[in-house]
């Protein structure tokens, strides 16, 4: 796999020849897509039929489900002879769901809320090289990355409030998951548009095979006997190699 994406890389790079090369020899710009590296041990709550409530109870009477899933990047380019372009760009991105319902009886009346956040950040680096092929105002751009992102811990809050009784407490959970380091090699192409010779916007497609390393402890924070408690694993390290999710963004350049 992994030489399959390389392959296809350069194949890419080669065939995007350039036909005419840029005028000047800096170029900056903005990104925004969404993020494709994820925390290995991210699990986004969803909506499921199931409370995990006994006494019969475990329908759902209301739910809410919303996520947050961006990059956002700062992209600098230099301009080579025969339309290549080395580049770098970098950034922050955030994957985030949020999960709350509210379960009850058969007869529609609530027993429980409960509720999920969980948050994974970002950030990254991704260094380059890209060739151009222009067609009138457009042009087709392909090459190669190398990405690095460092991944920080995976936050995950959960609370449960019993509705029956007003004066019962809410039960709160905080887990943490260690973060860590991923690098990798992958394709990138796209197609802009130039409507004046100064700026540029269009949309890339990024992928890569990307190798995580994550080191430290699983620990978790909860009040389920009264005053809160933090439970401490043992320090351990995870290695993960696959294939990153397709990044589909847009770009705006302008051209020093």
């Amino acid at each position: 796999m992994f030489k399959r994406v390389l392959g296809a890389a350069l194949l890419c790079s080669m065939m995007a020849a350039p036909s005419l090369a840029q005028k000047t020899a800096f170029s900056f710009g903005i990104s925004v897509g969404n993020p494709n590296v994820a925390h290995p041990f991210e699990n986004p709550p969803q909506p499921g039929s199931s409370s995990n409530i006994g006494g019969g109870y475990g329908g759902i009477l209301e739910k809410d489900y919303a996520t947050s899933k961006y990059a956002v990047e700062g992209v600098l380019q230099v301009a080579l002879p025969k339309g290549l372009q080395l580049r770098v760009r970098g950034g922050y991105s955030l994957r985030q769901s949020n999960f709350s319902s509210v379960y009850g009886t058969p007869e529609g009346i609530p027993v429980t809320r409960t509720q999920t956040l969980e948050s994974s950040r970002s950030w990254h680096l991704a260094p380059g090289f890209t060739g151009s092929h222009h067609l009138g105002k457009f042009s087709l751009n392909a090459g190669l990355e190398f990405p690095v992102y460092w991944l920080n811990r995976l936050e995950s809050a959960g609370s449960q409030e019993d509705l029956m009784t007003p004066e019962a407490p809410i039960y709160e959970n905080v887990r943490s998951f260690p973060g860590g380091m991923s690098f990798g090699i992958g394709p990138v192409g796209g197609i802009s548009f130039h409507p004046i010779p100064q700026a540029s916007i269009g949309f890339e497609l990024r992928s890569a095979w990307m190798h995580t390393r994550l080191k430290g402890n699983y620990e978790e924070t909860n009040n389920w006997t009264g005053e809160p408690v933090t439970v401490k694993g043992t320090a351990e390290t995870y290695k993960h190699s696959g294939m990153s999710d397709l990044q589909v963004a847009l770009l705006l350049r302008f051209t020093l």
